[in-house]
């Protein structure tokens, strides 16, 4: 499929997902109840919808009904606060919000309408309107405050097949969704990838434990699964053995050491394991590596650019530099608050400057070195800092703050706050706030609450 989503292709896609969670939370009865519900509530074609669902089939309802009724689907984190959903929704130009009903955490709204299981708030703001057929995806998975990729939908649709081809994804196998819908990683490469091969989805969310992957692979009898480096090490530590219809697993959202690589394809054998890199704005993936059909020394690398995707390196030393990528399936710009969360960026030729540091072989071979970006990978989910620290700062009474990211003993990144402040309360209360606004990955293991003068404030 070359074209954007068709009705046809959504409801044939939808009627053989197979939810594992309890999908009251977020439950339509079909994609006609949602185009019907975004039509009764007055939303603009163009027009952005913010859905706050748990992962589910009322999620993909939900987002391809909003597709189809012309809308702008902006997936967001269901842990998302009161405070930052609004904040969201003034910086995307978003006046409608779609959640589980009923939601007495979320902003008051002017005007409510009821459908299903789900609710629309109107938010009463005036609507920032972009082109139908076209989908914001937050600029780092859960932490992107302010900022979103907008990206045509085709562009979404045309990466899910060069992903699926680099795969092997087919029709006739089950896609487990475990990964959160609202990352560009689960939403292409893992949904839309099965709706472009015509293989079955099964979803479930999280917590994510060695058991529950197990159990849910067995009850879906998923044949490909995907993960982030961060789950692989927790199945690693389970001694964790692949139950029998699991055929593939992919792995995205940061880089896997080739030790692990190594002890994975041992734990996995003859499970096919594919490494992958990408970022959102690239529409996400940009390149593969089938790890089990590879020599050990390739297995530090992220394989080879997807068909159609170009790849250089800019300025750097010693054979490294920032990774600069050419594809026609990049974002058509950033929206909200552009300055918001540091890192990718577009280039006059119209590439990404990715914002991470490659080495790439004389065989094509791309090899990740570091993070140039303020972002950071905690548990599976993309961080900025910068975001992080917009928050901090914006709490009363703070008048700056440090947020820092170092590996615990199991090297695993643990943020740090420092706050300086002016208030006199107990630093508990300020530590309260603080938590109170961030997401569960933003959470910070150690946060310092500091006078002033501990950082030269007059």
């Amino acid at each position: 499929m070359s074209a954007s989503v068709t009705y046809a292709a959504a409801a044939r896609f939808l009627s053989a997902v197979h939810d594992l969670g309890d999908p009251s939370g977020a439950a339509v009865t079909g994609l006609d109840d949602v185009t019907r519900g975004l039509h009764a509530a007055g939303i603009a074609p163009g027009e952005p919808v913010l859905i706050v669902a748990p992962n589910g089939a009322g999620l993909l309802h939900l987002f391809l009904g909003t597709l189809l009724a012309g809308a702008v689907p902006v997936l967001m984190s269901p842990a998302i606060t009161s405070e930052r959903l609004r904040s969201n929704a003034e910086a995307l130009g978003a006046r409608a919000v779609v959640v589980p009903a009923p939601a007495p955490l979320l902003p008051e709204a002017v005007a409510r309408h009821r459908w299903g299981g789900v609710e629309l708030r109107l938010l009463g703001a005036t609507a920032t309107t972009y082109a139908p057929d076209h989908v914001i995806i937050l600029t780092s998975g859960t932490s992107g405050i302010l900022s979103g990729c907008l990206h045509e939908t085709r562009s979404l649709v045309r990466n899910a097949s060069r992903h699926a081809a680099a795969v092997g994804l087919r029709e006739g196998d089950t896609v487990l969704a475990n990964l959160p819908l609202h990352f560009s990683y689960a939403l292409v490469a893992q949904a839309l990838a099965a709706l472009v091969t015509g293989a079955r989805l099964a979803v479930t969310g999280p917590p994510f434990t060695p058991t529950g992957f197990t159990a849910a692979i067995e009850a879906s009898e998923a044949s490909s699964a995907s993960l982030t480096p961060y789950m692989v090490r927790t199945l690693l530590a389970a001694e964790w053995k692949p139950p029998a219809p699991l055929r593939m697993l992919t792995v995205g959202g940061d880089a896997l050491a080739a030790a692990d690589v190594a002890r994975l394809l041992d734990h996995c054998p003859g499970v096919e394991v594919y490494l992958t890199y990408g970022l959102t704005e690239a529409g996400p993936r940009v390149s593969t590596l089938a790890a089990h059909r590879e020599p050990p020394h390739r297995w530090s690398s992220v394989g080879l650019p997807l068909d159609g995707v170009g790849v250089a390196l800019g300025d750097g030393a010693d054979g490294a530099g920032e990774l600069l990528v050419s594809t026609d399936t990049r974002m058509v710009r950033k929206v909200g608050r552009t300055d918001a969360v540091a890192g990718s960026r577009i280039l006059p030729d119209g590439r990404i400057a990715t914002g991470d540091i490659f080495r790439i072989d004389p065989d094509g071979y791309l090899h990740f070195q570091a993070r140039r970006s303020d972002s950071v990978v905690v548990h599976g989910s993309k961080v900025s800092l910068r975001s992080v620290r917009r928050v901090a700062e914006a709490l009363p009474g703070v008048a700056s703050a440090e947020v820092t990211c170092a590996p615990d003993e199991h090297g695993e990144p643990q943020i740090r706050v420092r706050l300086f402040t002016d208030r006199t309360d107990t630093g508990a209360a300020l530590r309260r706030d603080l938590l109170r606004q961030l997401l569960p990955a933003e959470r910070p293991k150690r946060c310092e609450v500091l006078p002033l003068t501990a950082k030269g404030h007059k």
